[in-house]
């Protein structure tokens, strides 16, 4: 199950078109919700699905020794696969979303490419950086969390508030903004367990916060991070599904203070982004 849903990447391919559509379904209304594009969703998952191929492929063929044995072995037999399969995918999904939205969605392309262009560039930076000795984000010191968080905020939070012709930078869309910062500290916060788990492979140059504070005061500091978010959700969010989602992630993190199975990991971690948009859609039917 592992291989199939986590080692192939559906299951975070997933998780992003679940958390955005949790966003989709909190920022409108019963009747703009039927009425939205939801082919959007296609192309967030399928291009999440794209990069994190990219940059475990980028990760299996020039730092082997810095991944886990079952998932280089996997990427050694299907990473060439699965680059095509998904390359092929993202195109698919991005150009039905564009013709489908392109001609309504033409003026806010027209402005706010520049989001579309930061996204690219730390999506794709986090595994590789042409410029300079070519490493990634991943690899540089205090700057893989933030790369991590914030790609995943844009994608599951301004894309869709864009996507419903939100003006998110306006001051009367400010709970955006709140959204957006309690996105962020939710992913970091469940991203930490996996540098705990990484923490005798990922070279000590990193400067993970495992490998400087420890596995239990970076638990710790998850945790702080995953309570503030749900505080946030429940401040700033139109619907609290994400906020019940933040809570119950709580004792699945701090159960991770030792290295689990990788189950926990490709699974039970990022499937708590895919229950985002179940909790959303539950809280919305209730309503």
């Amino acid at each position: 199950m592992v291989k199939r849903l986590g080692f192939t990447h559906f299951w975070i391919a997933i998780a992003a078109g679940s958390s955005a559509a949790g966003s989709l379904i909190a920022f409108s209304d019963h009747g703009s919700v039927q009425s939205a594009d939801w082919s959007f969703l296609w192309a967030i998952s399928a291009c999440t699905g794209w990069v994190y191929t990219f940059q475990r492929w980028m990760k299996s063929t020039r730092k082997p020794e810095q991944m886990p044995a079952s998932r280089l072995e996997f990427m050694q037999k299907q990473g060439g696969r699965l680059g095509v399969f998904w390359t092929l995918l993202s195109i698919w999904a991005t150009l039905q979303w564009l013709f489908a939205a392109g001609i309504p969605f033409a003026p806010q392309l027209a402005t706010q490419w520049p989001l579309f262009l930061l996204a690219a560039v730390m999506s794709i930076g986090y595994a590789f950086n042409p410029i300079g000795s070519g490493r990634g984000w991943r690899e540089r010191p205090h700057l893989k969390l933030p790369a991590i968080a914030l790609s995943w905020t844009l994608a599951t939070v301004i894309f869709p508030a864009s996507h419903l012709g939100i003006t998110w930078w306006e001051p009367e869309n400010a709970h955006i903004w709140g959204i957006a910062i309690s996105q962020v500290l939710f992913v970091a916060g469940i991203t930490v367990p996996f540098d705990v788990r990484d923490v005798n492979l990922d070279p000590s140059e990193f400067r993970t916060w495992p490998q400087r504070w420890g596995a239990s005061s970076s638990i710790r500091i998850a945790l702080f991070l995953l309570a503030i978010s749900a505080s946030g959700f429940v401040v700033f969010d139109l619907n609290w599904g994400r906020a019940a989602v933040a809570i119950a992630a709580l004792p699945i993190v701090a159960w991770t203070v030792r290295p689990r199975k990788e189950a926990v990991y490709s699974l039970l971690l990022d499937g708590l982004l895919i229950l985002q948009g179940s909790a959303v859609f539950w809280f919305s039917s209730m309503h």
